[in-house]
């Protein structure tokens, strides 16, 4: 309904309605003024209903010009944005910088720098693994990586298919996939089949190379004997390993993922081939052995996975921070004590034989109700460790014997001439041939050293054409590959000898890294028990392991310097709730840590007070010059640590201010500036000490420990015990520490400190002013000598007596000669001496009062 209509319509109804005669005078007066309303007016009665429609028709015309510019203005609207985006130029975006390789063109991997990441994944694929490094050109971390990722490069090459993409090139197919990685690198190894297995451990060169040799070989073959190649613990998997299984196909990505969830590799993956038709899992830990409830939860590595961590438990474990601020270390020692073993664990190196006979001890420790099962593993750990140390003597000596193996000379029978049964027709010739070559080779062999002899020919000639005429010419020896007659570089004998090269390879790199530490014979015959231990006492510890070789730093934070122990080891015990620590100072062994813990549960062993601060004694003084020039202008303060401490502040003879002060507080800073102008105020009194400390990373005794920073605390020359701290609703300016120290200070020592502030007060009528108060603090304390002198016995009046004078003369060069600072200070060391000598003016007073008392 348009709105003419509607007008209608309404001005309708309202000529229905009654008026009353005002309404009708309003009406003609309104007719009379508009005569173009005249013959409207005739047709309808006049009332109030006309006035309402002439004033709806006024609405009506208002709506439809406002309709109209409406629509004008949108139509001038439209028109304006299509002209200026005809108009405008493009915008104007700046182009991407020019990729350029991130590794060097003669390294051995394929860098894919513009982003490709198509190609290089479909070229890994290629391949049976591969490895794939995702970075960014600019990342610290990746060019910290850099290095790492082409040294396993070169160590796997040969197994393994190395790339890198660049995945930060703006426009590029990489970061077009993946923009939203918030750290880098991203490091991804592509198994033959399945998804990528991502790598979260060091980004180191040898963790990588353990990693991937984990990869191609996450699950080891087991029959009926027991493992012993584990950590922590281990899984058994019974099951159908025939082509095509999908239970195995279900272990073996089980595995994989495994890899990518648990850096440390805590459990070891075992098959067990078998003809069954449902499989079997068997968890094996320290206590225990459980069952995968295959009943009740699906047979998927996802199921399997949170089954294995659900149930993981154990006595000791490895530590392995992130790097970065994290709470993995306060997790771990949030509920009691903790016990840290600092211990290589070269990558390379199965096993570690330290942490075993940590764990040996963890499972005694903890071993509360002797069972069967904790004994029979505590035993296959001994025998473990036994086995251990003697392949690694026969594995040191094999290697030993083939490490120079491009220069050894190898030993061959073969004739370069073909020949067949015919060449020795007679059976006896042919038996003959053999007798004389056997000899030869003999003979030729005593003559070398035993590792120069790479190859001995076999005993048993299967051949008949050794021999081509009656008189028998020996070959030279030279290199030949046809010792075994096996061309295939994948059959048994050469993998056997592949095997073996890599194993040596593997374990002269692994000795470069850090020699293998076993532990020394106990030789004293002594052995402690310390079974079920923690079941009988609340001071339970938690047993830890971390690398020494990539988180030295948190041993040095405790103040042991792995560097000075052949086998880069250390324990210590760290009790976080009472703030202590205890290190263990005798050679690591298995009676020497567990009479540690004992030692520790008794209560027996003391405080360690080390720290990163005390490795380094060399620099205990650190200088500060206002002006090297001028002699006065110099300020010294002693860097205490925990050593220089006590025999710093408890020195007799010396009072000595001590400012606590960490490098995490900001507003230390400002103190340290005050602190030290009135160290420079005071410098001209001689038993007057200023020393700083870090009380954070030095540990002292507790009564000498505080809990806030800034703090200063003063030690008289005489009474130690009587230290003041300085107040801590008092701000810290130079007159509120001048006057705190000043009110501590001995009378002697104070009157001096008193003449160092006047003798560098600068303007006249300050320095006439300060000089006023040194002559009364003068007068006073000679009245108070003379009450001491008025009651002291005989054998102190001497002493005072002295003092009186050498008070008087400083009073007279105050008065008359206060610029005469030599003899001032000469009379002020003599007050000093014999005051030190003889004791302070207090203890005087106080033991001539109780003599006379008594």
């Amino acid at each position: 309904m348009s709105l003419l209509q509607l007008a209608a319509k309404e001005a309708k109804i309202l000529s229905s309605t009654s008026h009353d005669s005002n309404d009708n005078a309003i009406s003609e007066s309104l007719d009379n003024n508009s005569s173009s309303c005249t013959s409207v007016s005739d047709n309808i009665e006049v009332g109030t209903g006309t006035d309402l429609f002439r004033d709806d028709g006024e609405n009506l015309t208002i709506t439809l010009r406002m309709l109209h510019f409406c629509r004008d203005l949108a139509i001038f609207c439209f028109v304006m944005v299509t002209y200026a985006a005809l108009a405008k130029d493009p915008p104007k975006v700046s182009r991407a910088p020019v990729a350029y390789p991130f590794f060097p063109q003669t390294t051995i991997l394929t860098d894919w720098y513009r982003g490709q990441i198509s190609k290089a994944i479909e070229n890994a694929r290629s391949s049976d693994v591969a490895f794939i490094m995702f970075y960014a050109p600019w990342d610290a971390e990746c060019q910290a990586a850099r290095k790492e990722f082409q040294l396993a490069a070169e160590y796997m090459h040969e197994r393994v298919k190395f790339a890198a993409v660049n995945c930060w090139q703006p426009q590029s197919e990489c970061r077009t996939q993946y923009n939203k990685v918030y750290r880098w690198p991203v490091l991804i190894a592509y198994p033959p089949h399945g998804r990528g297995i991502q790598y979260n451990g060091p980004v180191t060169a040898f963790h990588i190379i353990q990693f991937l040799q984990k990869i191609c070989n996450p699950i080891m073959r087991i029959n009926n004997e027991y493992p012993k190649d584990f950590d922590d613990a281990y899984l058994i998997a019974e099951l159908n390993t025939s082509p095509g299984s999908l239970a195995f196909a279900v272990f073996y990505t089980t595995a994989l993922r495994y890899l990518e969830k648990d850096p440390q590799y805590r459990i070891t993956f075992y098959v067990k081939p078998s003809n069954v038709s449902q499989p079997s899992l068997h968890l094996h830990l320290w206590n225990e052995t459980l069952i995968f409830p295959i009943s009740d939860l699906p047979w998927h590595p996802d199921e399997i996975l949170k089954w294995i961590f659900d149930n993981l438990h154990q006595v000791t474990s490895w530590v392995l921070p992130s790097g970065s601020k994290s709470t993995t270390l306060s997790t771990n020692m949030q509920n009691g004590p903790t016990l840290i073993l600092f211990t290589p664990r070269n990558p390379l190196r199965v096993r570690t034989d330290y942490y075993h006979m940590l764990q040996e001890i963890g499972q005694e420790y903890h071993n509360c109700e002797e069972n069967i099962i904790v004994n029979i593993h505590s035993m296959n750990i001994n025998s473990k460790r036994s086995d251990d140390l003697l392949q690694y003597r026969n594995l040191k000596s094999l290697c030993k014997l083939t490490q120079n193996i491009s220069n050894r000379r190898i030993i061959s029978y073969m004739n370069p001439v073909w020949s067949n049964s015919s060449s020795c027709p007679e059976r006896k010739l042919k038996k003959d041939c053999e007798l004389v070559i056997k000899k030869s080779i003999n003979h030729f062999c005593s003559s070398l050293k035993m590792e120069n002899c790479m190859e001995i020919v076999p005993t048993i000639m299967e051949n008949e054409h050794i021999c081509n005429s009656r008189t028998v010419n020996f070959p030279e020896v030279y290199s030949t590959s046809l010792l075994t007659g096996i061309h295939d570089p994948r059959s048994a004998e050469n993998l056997q000898k592949l095997f073996q090269k890599e194993k040596c390879k593997q374990f002269r790199v692994a000795e470069k890294i850090q020699p293998a530490s076993f532990e020394k014979a106990n030789l004293n015959g002594t052995e402690i028990n310390i079974s079920g231990l923690a079941c009988k006492t609340n001071k339970s510890l938690s047993l830890l392991a971390m690398d020494s070789l990539l988180h030295y730093y948190f041993a040095q934070k405790l103040g042991i310097n792995l560097n000075n122990n052949t086998d880069k080891s250390a324990v210590v015990i760290l009790n976080n709730k009472m703030e202590s620590h205890y290190i263990l100072q005798e050679p690591i062994n298995g009676v020497s840590v567990r009479e540690f813990i004992l030692n520790f549960t008794k209560n027996y062993l003391n405080r360690s007070f080390e720290s990163d601060i005390t490795l380094n004694l060399t620099s205990t003084m650190h200088p500060i010059y206002k002006n090297p020039k001028q002699e006065k202008s110099k300020i010294v303060l002693n860097e205490l640590n925990t050593h220089t401490f006590l025999p710093s502040v408890l020195k007799e003879n010396e009072a000595v201010a001590v400012f606590y002060y960490s490098k995490q507080c900001s507003f230390c800073n400002g103190v340290a500036f005050i602190y030290l102008t009135v160290a420079k105020k005071l410098s001209y009194v001689k038993n007057l000490v200023f020393a700083r400390i870090d009380g954070e990373n030095n540990i002292l005794p507790w009564e000498y420990t505080m809990e806030t920073y800034p703090t200063i605390l003063f030690f008289p020359t005489k009474w130690k015990s009587e230290s003041r701290v300085f107040p801590s609703g008092i701000p810290i300016t130079v007159p509120n520490l001048i006057g705190f120290i000043l009110t501590n200070l001995d009378p002697g020592l104070k009157l001096q400190a008193i003449w160092s502030i006047c003798r560098q007060t600068k303007f006249p009528e300050e320095k006439s002013s300060c000089y006023s108060t040194l002559l009364q603090e003068t007068l006073l304390l000679i009245n108070s000598i003379l009450k001491d002198w008025r009651i002291s016995n005989e054998r102190h009046k001497q002493a005072l007596l002295h003092k009186l004078r050498q008070l008087r003369q400083l009073h007279l060069l105050f008065a008359h000669s206060s610029q005469s600072h030599g003899k001032i200070q000469e009379y002020f060391n003599k007050l000093n001496s014999y005051t030190n000598s003889n004791g302070d003016y207090h203890g005087i007073q106080q033991k001539s009062r109780s003599r006379d008392e008594l």
